[in-house]
């Protein structure tokens, strides 16, 4: 596996989760040997859910009609010195 960084080499790396609401759990994650990144099955679902949530912004700015402003002489008064 490379790292999505910098390409290098990933390694799989077990730790112990002591922060966890039911103690101690065994967490098994995945960090780059070369700049230190971490990556594991909770950062991967917050990336997938962050891209669903642009890819559904932007189809839904494609949907928008836009409307336009018109800007007639008439509609304009003139600025007082």
């Amino acid at each position: 596996m490379n790292c999505v960084r910098c390409h290098g080499l990933m390694l799989e790396e077990h730790h112990l989760d002591l922060e966890s609401s039911y103690g101690g759990i065994w967490a098994c994650a995945w960090r780059c040997i070369n700049c230190g990144h971490r990556d594991d099955a909770v950062m991967q679902q917050h990336r997938e859910a962050q891209t669903a949530q642009r890819v559904g912004c932007i189809e839904g700015m494609e949907t928008q009609e836009e409307s336009v402003v018109s800007c007639t002489s008439d509609s304009v008064e003139p600025l007082a010195a």
